[in-house]
């Protein structure tokens, strides 16, 4: 807003009977192609590593589910893993925020890989030495999961500072696009070499994407932040993060339509025991089922230029979370065959990639640059934590009643808690995209 030259994201006053959002900048039809983000040096580098790695670090998770569910036979122990993952990134992605805007965001992002990649090593070994059990992979995944809490702020935050303003849309998108195919590729390909090359050679392939990304780090250039919009160390930084966050309540309201999406309504921990007990499909079947949410998502991908586009973004993410909450009921309805599964969560994911195309553009496109690392973590803490807090919730209930019950239950839950946030927000169904003067 600077100038016309440098239009940018800006929500009115959330009183308004109609917020408006400009966007000039979301319009990825600026740049020829919405690949053509990719002749950026930086930023094809950042991309491909991350894909890799990412994909790594799937397969990664596909085989712990496995293990965890064949050491315990127990859905309440899958949810468990998933609380474990939660908690640490909830206390500590602010903190992971302050510093990605304050140090520099490769530096950072360079440590946090190389404690990744131990983490899988450990895991590889304790399973070829046959001393692998609960208590590791707690341990492994509490490891992880507060070191991930710097990682996903530092990366996120890092994106704008690799292209130009005008290709920043298509940078957002085609990283949102990148994070649903590694979902695929890497829960398929975790499944397919669990049952192929076993589970320690698994966890080698994901040690091997780490180095990709490490090595990809290492060949960037990434400008730093400039001394003066340096976040202030410790709680000052925090805490004008907070106010930042609290000036936009529109944003706030999008993120808590996310997080009660994944809290109730996330069948990730469950699809172990559909897997193995319900459908009868073992470790390929559980990398289709796992992969088959970002299959529909992916779908959607030469569709994301006009998603971005979308004149009333609020009702556009609304309508998405309540499309997932169906699916998700119908999956629980009708548990097979693995065809079917698989179907009714790709229209899940269909559904999940829409919200979350436009949930990113807006946090990415409104948030000045001093500030994207702490709205990267605020975001981590709703957008990771709730899936990862929905794992131990879905456990929980399918220990107490079926696994069945606990889906089905989830996905009403999570259109419950879309219609209460629209009551009590309700310019966030108005909230639409217009056109700034300049």
């Amino acid at each position: 807003m600077k100038s016309k030259s440098r239009k940018d994201l800006s929500f009115q006053a959330a009183a308004s009977d109609d917020v408006s959002v400009s966007a000039d900048d979301v319009a990825v039809n600026k740049v020829p192609g919405q690949w053509s983000v990719l002749r950026n040096r930086n930023f094809a580098l950042f991309f491909w590593g991350e894909l890799i790695s990412s994909t790594g670090t799937q397969m990664q998770v596909v085989a712990v589910a496995w293990q965890v569910y064949q050491l315990t036979h127990s859905a309440v122990m899958l949810g468990v893993i998933g609380l474990l993952q939660a908690i640490p990134r909830l206390i500590f992605s602010l903190v992971g925020g302050v510093l990605a805007d304050t140090f520099d965001r490769r530096k950072l992002l360079l440590i946090v890989e190389v404690i990744l990649a131990m983490t899988s090593v450990i895991l590889a070994l304790s399973t070829a030495f046959k001393v692998i059990n609960i208590a590791i992979f707690c341990g492994v995944v509490l490891i992880s999961a507060t070191v991930s809490a710097f990682e996903f702020p530092s990366r996120q935050s890092m994106i704008p500072s690799l292209v130009p303003p005008e290709q920043m849309a298509n940078a957002v998108s085609l990283n949102t696009v990148m994070m649903q195919v590694t979902m695929i590729g890497g829960s398929t390909l975790g499944g397919l070499a669990i049952a192929q090359i076993g589970v320690v050679n698994t966890y080698w392939l994901d040690v091997v994407s780490y180095c990709i990304v490490i090595g990809s780090l290492l060949l960037m250039v990434v400008p730093r932040i400039p001394l003066e919009k340096r976040a202030q160390a410790g709680w000052g930084g925090m805490r004008d993060g907070i106010q930042f966050l609290r000036s936009h309540p529109i944003l706030l309201a999008v993120l808590f339509l996310d997080f009660f999406a994944t809290l109730f309504g996330s069948p990730k921990a469950l699809l172990p025991v559909y897997a193995s007990d319900i459908l009868h499909v073992g470790p390929q079947g559980l990398g289709i089922l796992l992969g088959s949410i970002s299959l529909g998502a992916v779908a959607l991908t030469p569709l994301t230029g006009k998603i971005s586009r979308i004149a009333r973004q609020g009702m556009g993410v609304v309508l998405a979370i309540m499309g997932w909450g169906i699916c998700i009921i119908l999956f629980g309805l009708a548990p097979g065959p693995l065809w079917l599964s698989a179907l009714l969560l790709a229209g899940a994911g269909a559904a999940d990639m829409v919200s979350m195309v436009l949930r990113h553009l807006l946090v990415q496109l409104t948030t000045p640059d001093e500030f994207r690392g702490r709205m990267g973590a605020v975001t981590a803490m709703f957008v990771v934590g709730g899936p990862m807090l929905g794992q131990f919730e879905s456990g929980l209930v399918a220990g107490v009643t079926t696994t069945q019950f606990s889906v089905i239950s989830g996905g009403v839950a999570c259109m419950v808690a879309t219609l209460i946030i629209v009551a009590l927000v309700p310019n966030l169904f108005k909230m639409k995209s217009t056109s700034q003067a300049g």
